[in-house]
């Protein structure tokens, strides 16, 4: 008898570049199979495939032993499919039930008029919150919940879409510890409903933990399949390069130099409240904290995307009591944005276009932009960051960790020297996390400072030469590489105070 879900001999291409080669993949009840690979491997085409975003060009899919045919999202959504995507694909302005049941809201019929009946989906909503023990209300606006809250409004809406196959890319892309444990849980609840979770990650250790089986796609085959048991993460990390990865997180021992950057007892809106600390050159501080902490509101008032505050940034000797976007890029002060590229990048514009957007004047003669001038320096750029792209192709088009070398390299043209990089290697593979990192110590020995925010505590815990932890806007520990732990970060970052 075969699985309950069976995809064979998928083959997908793009422009005559297969992307899917004869893939064979399956997934029972009740189980959650992990699929793996490195960026542009074919594992989220594959998923698309399934969810009806794309068409193969040759393959069969079959649920439950019978033939499916499936051509669009809404067939895949009547066959019990659902995949929540690694960008949040939610409504801001409209609150969660509205979110929820958007374009398939339950309708009431009195006499000759039919109306929606909120009362039924707020009563269907709060029970799924109930289930999952979720102290969210359903009438808050999406935009006002953290990211890991709308990433269970998402996880909500699919089983409330009666999904018997449920498809997650990435899930825990910039959730906090906590959050993910809370996602675990509710990945556990859904498996013993029965339903068939895809687990696309690429954050090996929470394979090993929520998987039952593991697929590892490369280059567009499946390389192989295996109970999670019988698998270690060195093994994992080889099937999907194809070669070992020696050292994951390749910090470099620099001398520091002198101070660069200071903020000094640093207030905004009662979001951030009495902020000091100072970075030196070649030094990497990584901020980390659960959601609402505050370290992404401190990066944007840094950047001067958020104001006015209270306090002084200093920037090489020289004091600032208020800042915007122009003169933290005068002063060599840069965001590395890193909550989704929509917000780093235009994704519709090309590879060059973006890069040079940050300095039109380097690319300019006579107030027009010089296009020979703009390829040549995109080129180098693409070369020196290798790159695997070429200058005209859309950045929509090219992989995770493509277009977060395209926004280091966006500030790389502008000479920036202190560098606030947020999530640098959120969902992006083991090899392109090794690359991003290289990046960061070839900035470093160029005499750049970097202000590293991650909810990834490995890697906080593996490439910073200085740690603060936040709670609700403060700072509640400070630790030097050394003294740095898992155990230790998570306590100061749940609220936790030094014993006086």
């Amino acid at each position: 008898m075969g699985s309950f879900l069976e995809m064979k001999k998928i083959t997908k291409l793009f422009n005559e570049n297969v992307v899917l080669k004869n893939v064979d993949f399956c997934a029972d009840r009740s189980q959650v199979k992990a699929l793996v690979g490195e960026n542009g491997a074919g594992k989220t085409t594959l998923m698309k495939i399934l969810a009806g975003l794309y068409k193969p060009d040759s393959g069969q899919i079959f649920i439950n032993g019978k033939q499916a045919v499936i051509n669009n999202p809404k067939q895949a959504q009547e066959m019990g499919i659902s995949m929540i995507y690694q960008e949040l694909r939610l409504f801001p302005d409209l609150n969660v039930v509205e979110n929820i049941f958007i374009r398939r809201e339950p309708i009431k019929n009195w006499s000759f008029v039919s109306f929606i009946d909120w009362n039924k989906a707020h009563k269907e909503t709060q029970k799924l919150l109930d289930y999952f023990e979720l102290n969210i209300n359903p009438r808050r606006l999406v935009k006002t919940l953290s990211t890991g809250e709308q990433k269970f409004v998402e996880i909500i809406k699919a089983l409330s879409q009666n999904a018997n196959i449920l498809i997650m890319d990435e899930p825990t892309s910039a959730l906090t510890e906590k959050e993910t444990d809370k996602l675990f849980k509710a990945v556990t609840d859904i498996k013993n409903l029965g339903v068939a979770v895809v687990y696309i990650s690429h954050r090996l250790e929470e394979v090993k933990r929520i998987a039952d089986v593991v697929t590892v796609i490369r280059d567009g085959e499946l390389i192989n399949s295996s109970d999670i048991s019988e698998i270690d993460i060195n093994k994992l990390v080889m099937a999907m390069a194809g070669k070992e990865i020696e050292d994951r997180y390749p910090k470099l021992k620099l001398k520091l130099g002198k101070e660069q950057f200071c903020v000094k007892q640093l207030s905004f809106a009662g979001r951030l409240k009495d902020i000091n600390f100072n970075l030196r050159r070649g030094e990497i501080i990584g901020i980390t904290g659960l959601s609402g902490s505050g370290r992404r509101t401190l990066a944007k008032v840094l950047c001067g995307l958020e104001g006015p505050f209270e306090g002084q940034i200093v920037i090489n000797g020289k004091i600032f009591n208020s800042m915007n976007t122009h003169l933290a890029k005068l002063n060599g002060l840069c965001y590395v944005i890193g909550a989704g590229f929509d917000e780093g990048l235009i994704s519709s514009m090309k590879t060059d276009e973006n890069i040079t957007l940050t300095n039109l004047k380097r690319i300019s003669k006579m107030g027009f932009i010089d296009n020979t001038l703009e390829s040549e320096a995109a080129r180098d750029l693409i070369d020196r960051l290798e790159i695997a792209a070429e200058k005209d192709e859309i950045v929509a088009n090219l992989s995770g960790g493509k277009q977060k070398k395209i926004s280091f390299a966006k500030w790389l043209f502008t000479n920036a020297k202190i560098l606030i990089i947020e999530e640098p290697t959120a969902g992006i593979d083991i090899s392109s996390k090794v690359d991003i990192y290289n990046i960061i110590n070839e900035l470093l020995m160029s005499g750049a400072s970097v202000i590293m925010i991650s909810s990834d505590l490995s890697e906080v815990v593996g490439m910073s030469d200085k740690i603060i932890v936040m709670f609700n806007g403060e700072i509640t520990g400070v630790f030097n590489k050394s003294e740095a732990t898992h155990e230790n970060i998570l306590y100061y970052a749940s609220g936790g105070k030094k014993p006086s």
